[in-house]
Order: C-alpha cells, then sequence, then structure tokens
C-alpha cells in the first residue's frame, strides 16, 4: 500500500546575511504544523511532468512559485507536496552534474581566488549549482579536506575552519607568494562565504537536511502513536536491528493485519512524494527486499503518489493508494482484522 496525508510548511531560517532569503526546500515536521492541509489524493504522471518541466527551467537559486504552481494544478495540491516534488528534483540534479564540477573544481577555484563572489560563481549558467555544494568542492579542494571533515566546516565554519591554510594545500601554495596574511584572509574569507552559504541556500543547506531528517522521524513516531492507539501490536526498526537484522521497515507488525482485503505484514513511512524515480529505485532496492524477507507490506508515502504508479505497484507485494485525510493513518486502517497465524 502507498497512502498519503499532507501538511502545510513554510519556515524562514531567520540567518542574518546579505543574499536575498528563501524558503527551504524540505517538508516540516507534522508536529510543527498548526493548520491541516489536506491531500487530494493522486497525482496524473501528466500533471507530475508539468511541474517537473517547469522545475527544469529554473536555475537552481532560484526558488519555484508555489503560489503560481498552486493556482495552476489546483489549490488543494499542498504546498508540502510541491516541496517534497522541488526537493527530490533538486537532489536529483545536484547529483547529475556534481561529477561535471568536481572534475572542473581547479578552474572554479581559480575563480574563487580571483575574488569572484561565491554566488556569481554558483548563479553563472554554466555552474548552475548550490552554494553549499560549490563551497564545500572548494573547501575540498583548496584546504585538501576529506568529504567527511567539511559536513562539520559547514555547520560551524568559525569553530572548525584552521586560521591559516594547511602545508600542502594549494590555498597554502596560492597565498604564500602573495605576502604575510593573505593565507589567513583567505580562510577568513572562506569562513564568511561558509555562514553565507549555509544560511541562504535552499536546497542544499545544513537546516534543510535538518529539516527533511526530523520530519522522516516525526512521521515515524506519528505512525507509530497511530497504530498503538489502534491496539495493533508492532515492533519498531530499532528493536529489529537489535536482534541482528540489517534492513529494516520501519514497522514490522507482530501479527499480520488486513487491508482493504489484503495482507500487510510490515508498514514503511516516508516523509515524501512517490514519484517514478522514487518508485523505481525504492521499490526494486528496498521494498522488494522487505517483501522477500516479511512477506508483502505497506508503504505510506505521507504527501503523496502518482496515480498510475498505483496500478503497477499491484502484485509486487505492496500497493499504492492514498487517502485525503489530515494526519490520519486510521482511515488507512479501517477495521484492521488480526490474521491467525500461518502453522
Amino acid at each position: 500500500f502507498f497512502g498519503c496525508v499532507a501538511v502545510a510548511s513554510r519556515r524562514d531560517t531567520g540567518v542574518r546575511a546579505t543574499h536575498t532569503p528563501q524558503t527551504p526546500l524540505a517538508v516540516r515536521s507534522p508536529r510543527a504544523s498548526s493548520v491541516a492541509a489536506a491531500a487530494r489524493g493522486p497525482m496524473k504522471l501528466s500533471e507530475y511532468e508539468a511541474i517537473r518541466a517547469y522545475l527544469n527551467s529554473l536555475p537552481c537559486l532560484q526558488v519555484p512559485d508555489m503560489d503560481a504552481l498552486q493556482a495552476a494544478h489546483g489549490a488543494s495540491l499542498s504546498l508540502d507536496t510541491l516541496l517534497s516534488i522541488a526537493g527530490q528534483h533538486s537532489s536529483r540534479r545536484i547529483r547529475a552534474n556534481h561529477g561535471r564540477h568536481a572534475r572542473g573544481v581547479e578552474a572554479l577555484s581559480r575563480r574563487y581566488l580571483s575574488g569572484e563572489d561565491i554566488f556569481a560563481i554558483a548563479a553563472d549558467p554554466d555552474v548552475d549549482f548550490p552554494p553549499c555544494q560549490l563551497v564545500r568542492l572548494l573547501l575540498e579542494h583548496l584546504m585538501s579536506l576529506g568529504q567527511k571533515a567539511v559536513g562539520p566546516i559547514l555547520r560551524d565554519p568559525f569553530g572548525r575552519l584552521p586560521e591559516t591554510p594547511p602545508e600542502g594545500s594549494p590555498a597554502y601554495a596560492s597565498t604564500r607568494s602573495v605576502g604575510a596574511g593573505a593565507g589567513a584572509a583567505l580562510c577568513r574569507r572562506l569562513r564568511a562565504d561558509v555562514e553565507r552559504c549555509a544560511a541562504w541556500d535552499h536546497v542544499a543547506s545544513p537546516a534543510v537536511d535538518a529539516l527533511r531528517h526530523t520530519a522522516g522521524k516525526e512521521y515515524e513516531l506519528l505512525l507509530e502513536e497511530k497504530l498503538a492507539a489502534l491496539g495493533i501490536p508492532f515492533v519498531t526498526e530499532d528493536a529489529l536491528r537489535a536482534e541482528g537484522h540489517a534492513k529494516t521497515p520501519d514497522i514490522k507488525l507482530e501479527l499480520p493485519i488486513a487491508v482493504r482485503g489484503r495482507v500487510v505484514n510490515w508498514i514503511d513511512s516516508k516523509a515524501s512524494f512517490c514519484d517514478p524515480a522514487v518508485h523505481v529505485e525504492r521499490g526494486a532496492e528496498q521494498f522488494q527486499g522487505y517483501v522477500n524477507r516479511f512477506g508483502p507490506g505497506m508503504v505510506i508515502y505521507w504527501l503523496g503518489v502518482i496515480d498510475e504508479l498505483a496500478a503497477e505497484s499491484q502484485g509486487r507485494g505492496w500497493d499504492a493508494h492514498t487517502r485525503s485525510t489530515y494526519m490520519h493513518i486510521t482511515p488507512l486502517l479501517p477495521q484492521p482484522e488480526v490474521l491467525n497465524p500461518r502453522p
């Protein structure tokens, strides 16, 4: 089963900077929203493709006009559904372009060392890359840092970035001949630019990552609360992993239940919209593994699913389904009937 419930979300970072503030492309926690926004049900593939074509036409630094999208596709299309679609689209663009920019990082570094502003480089049509991703590549190259070392710097540039470039790094080599203090000045500029990028990148900042992670956890907790209220016994993902299971759904039911005539042994919660790419990737790699281990189950896509994917999922061990009820799992599990376990 695929199910969906949607909530409205809009958050301002409130962090000072010299760049235009943007709305993060991330779904807010269900508990953080005080307004119920009902999902209208499945979206047609043609409608999704129209939204994707609009997103493809925008530079990565331009925030999609959500009001215009809602006006074009119906006011009942929730803001969080649009944010989820836009966020997934941006993530794919980053993955598609990351290798090209990683290979061209020396040219990007020369532009930065010449004094060009990092937002200007990111906005160049030939670059068109989120500022946080760009500054990550620059830090890795200029400061000779590993990927794992850059994450903490993005979250705390003034506490984590060195005062001067490490010896042997490209930043050290480029500033050594300039004169005393050039290396420290470059590091000060990098710290300020990391702070700017982290504050105003609406696509790939640490704040966006935190919002997505929090929303996912909150929806999992909401699912657990709804199942407990219905008196359905279950085991959580953490408990399953403690037993030695490597890949597990969010919920493993202790006894299977019948949902609209179909057997459900497990439930997975996704605080996102299910588009064709998500359907193929997760269906083939993730959910089919659950089916092989635990039998048929249900996946709840809280922010919607494309209508045509519902029929396509049948016969694979899960079904695609949406509901238009705000934050109610109960309608997704009408009068659950606990089945007798097989002998």
